[in-house]
């Protein structure tokens, strides 16, 4: 029993190294995600400032690193409630082990003291010589040899013991240190997001102040985003009329089977249409973040990103039509087979129609909103059918 609770200490021992090391790295490394996300967030926001006015765009930046800012604070708390299990863990372990070591110190005394008591009764090689047969001689020789080994092998259990206790003790130390470094990391994250939501009700509160002007602005928003779906929607149905199909799904040639079968397969993996950035308007209805009362509904998602950044196709295919559209500035379309991908809000536009372009890209520059940082309004349809652009992305 006693071979079987050490080598299961051992086991824990190993396991206990290889999955804490394992389990901390994938926390730190989603942490480190975030807060690339966050430092980044922080650069957009800096460069929305310089407009001192409050505007939507702040507003929209504003709300995303306070959702950042809550995933950190999540990963945080998982982070602080893995440490508390494991040193639980280490806890129970060091208890088992002060017993053992407790109950071999009891014993090795008992026999160190019998063996004390008993020393004036004979001497080890008197008694060994006294013996009436060679045969007997061996036997008292053999039994004092065994009472050596396991006097020194009770000695080294305690010894390795008193390591493994060590051991545990330095790691329950490490693990403690850790906790608390992360508590610190907890007060000051839940710190930041008060900040910024004062910060945020702060521009809501200014921006309400607006709101003759905003809802102007809205109404005028409304009838581009109503003019620029009609549009699409007419451009799609003539793509799909020229290419000689009968029915509303374009029909497609032998190549552009097989880009539309690649396109598919890559679903949940594409590029994002800019390095960076993050979703500020989601695909489908939206309740405007100051006016609640307010629905956008949105045929993709408006990506906010540095000013004037670089825009590039997600996938292979075809430029099929590049236009102007109010509210829009100038808008490309690329098809890949039964696919089509939208990007509108250019203020530059690469590439020419016919052009076949590769994956990743450029095909211009994004026009810069409010005197800084830009936004891109990103689609995906699959004949006259629009999808939700971040089903098709890859993680940022």
């Amino acid at each position: 029993m006693r071979i079987c609770r050490w080598i299961g200490v051992l086991l824990f021992l190993f396991c206990f190294s290889s999955s804490f090391s394992q389990s901390i790295a994938d926390m730190k490394k989603k942490q480190e995600k975030t807060e690339k996300e966050i430092a980044y967030l922080n650069r957009l926001l800096k460069e929305a400032r310089k407009d001192k006015s409050a505007t939507v765009q702040k507003l929209n930046i504003i709300n995303e690193k306070i959702s950042k800012g809550k995933e950190m604070l999540n990963s945080l708390n998982e982070e602080v409630s893995f440490l508390e299990g494991l040193i639980a863990d280490n806890e129970a372990l060091k208890s088992r082990l002060e017993g053992d070591r407790q109950r071999m110190l009891d014993f090795y005394s008992k026999m160190v003291y019998e063996t004390w008591k008993k020393r004036g009764e004979f001497n080890k090689l008197m008694y060994i010589f006294s013996a009436s047969s060679f045969r007997q001689a061996y036997a008292r020789y053999k039994y004092f040899e065994q009472v050596g080994n396991y006097s020194k092998k009770q000695l080294r259990k305690i010894e390795v013991t008193n390591d493994s206790l060590t051991s545990v003790n330095r790691k329950l130390n490490d693990l403690i240190a850790q906790k608390n470094e992360i508590h610190s990391d907890i007060v000051a994250q839940n710190g930041e997001l008060i900040r910024e939501q004062n910060e945020a009700n702060s521009y809501i509160s200014e921006l309400k102040k607006k709101e003759k002007d905003l809802s102007r602005k809205l109404k005028a928003e409304m009838k581009n985003r109503e003019r620029f779906s009609a549009e699409l929607k007419r451009l799609i149905a003539a793509q799909t009329k020229k290419s000689g199909s009968k029915t509303s799904d374009y029909k497609l040639t032998p190549e552009e089977k097989i880009v539309s079968t690649d396109f598919a397969k890559n679903k949940g993996k594409l590029p994002w249409p800019v390095e960076q950035g993050f979703v500020s308007e989601k695909f489908g209805v939206n309740v405007h973040p100051v006016f609640k009362q307010v629905k956008l509904s949105n045929d993709g998602i408006t990506i906010t990103t540095s000013k004037n950044a670089n825009v590039r196709s997600v996938f292979g295919g075809v430029v099929t039509e590049i236009m102007f559209i109010p509210g829009y500035n100038n808008v490309v379309i690329i098809r890949h087979g039964s696919y089509l991908t939208v990007y509108s809000n250019l203020v530059e536009v690469s590439v020419k129609k016919g052009d076949n372009v590769k994956t990743k890209q450029m095909i211009g520059k994004l026009s810069a909103n409010e005197k800084s940082n830009s936004t891109l309004n990103f689609q995906v349809w699959k004949d006259k059918d629009k999808l939700n652009p971040q089903l098709w992305l890859a993680p940022m």
